[in-house]
């Protein structure tokens, strides 16, 4: 088929190799180059990259109601759009300009988490499952026509870095397998049930700081849900920010919600929670690298006995 791609960030590559790899993709849109952290240097999107690689034409429209834009994606003769990631809203001329429709991959079991952040809601709210869901896109968010979905087990440490990567890859072969069933005529499209649905709005920095007092579970679904980005923080008794990457929950402990009550050698602090602990294996105070939770012990970041305070920014 005929494809035109629309996603920006690493996290479409998957799909996209898997698209380049079955079909022929006539164009790629992916959002506006930006400047790099140094503000120095121009930097494409890793769609882009790959685009330019592989001799494809790039759009990069900041406007998707321009009709020269529409003139020149329908000269294409597209047979099919694919979605994964792109950051942009898509209007409805640009929606139903391939013959076959435009489809998104989107990071969770609709109609569950529609909305920006679904991969990190599924590990702070601690789910045992998460998935992908390939879907006919719509106006409303989140709302199309479901194609298939296909689920994974999310594992009890597991990071959103972690699910994030393994969904990149899961959704990559969903999204090929339902566009195999477009081609042949086999596909299924179900409507989502909206009263059923739920949302994950993109994160707050508020949502960051660690409410200590919150049990054990909870602090470490915060910590991994937020990991490695935007980042759990809290404060170290000198005011200094601490981000805080990977816990693991820890049993036999108590103290005051935030206190270090024990050090795990070659492993990490103890911290008391409203209920339980868990043991900081991973954090980076501010100014400095990200390290393990025992060398902040012996770098004298922190000590049994210190009480962490909210932080107030990822």
């Amino acid at each position: 088929m005929r494809v035109i791609f629309m996603g920006t960030p690493e996290y479409a590559i998957s799909s996209l190799e898997a698209v380049y790899a079955e079909h022929e993709v006539v164009a790629v849109l992916t959002r506006a180059d930006k400047p790099n952290k140094r503000g120095n240097k121009i930097q494409f999107s890793p769609v882009k990259e790959f685009a330019l690689a592989h001799n494809i034409p790039v759009f990069q429209p900041e406007n998707l109601k321009d009709e020269a834009l529409y003139n020149e994606l329908a000269a294409l003769n597209p047979d099919i759009s694919a979605v994964v990631a792109y950051g942009m809203m898509i209007p409805n001329n640009i929606i139903d300009l391939p013959k076959m429709g435009t489809i998104n991959v989107h990071g969770s079991l609709l109609p569950k988490y529609r909305g920006a952040a679904p991969m990190q809601y599924s590990v702070l709210n601690g789910d045992e499952t998460a998935g992908v869901t390939i879907m006919y896109v719509c106006e409303a968010l989140d709302s199309g026509d479901i194609i298939l979905k296909k689920e994974i087990p999310v594992g009890e440490d597991e990071t959103f870095g972690e699910l994030h990567d393994r969904l990149s890859v899961l959704g990559a072969v969903a999204l090929v397998e339902a566009m195999r069933e477009i081609e042949a005529g086999t596909s299924t499209r179900t409507p989502q049930n909206s009263a059923e649905a739920t949302f994950a709005p993109s994160i707050k920095k508020e949502e960051c700081v660690i409410d200590w007092s919150l049990p054990s579970a909870q602090v470490h679904n915060r910590v991994r849900g937020l990991s490695p980005i935007p980042c759990a923080n809290t404060r170290l008794p000198d005011g200094k920010l601490l981000k805080i990457y990977r816990t693991e929950k820890v049993e036999g402990y108590s103290g005051q919600p935030g206190e270090i009550v024990d050090v795990i050698k070659k492993k990490g602090f103890v911290v008391a929670c409203g209920d339980g602990a868990v043991c900081v294996v991973s954090a980076k105070p501010e100014g400095k690298r990200e390290m393990p939770g025992f060398e902040l012990v012996n770098g004298h970041y922190v000590k049994i006995g210190d009480v962490f305070s909210a932080g107030n920014s990822c």
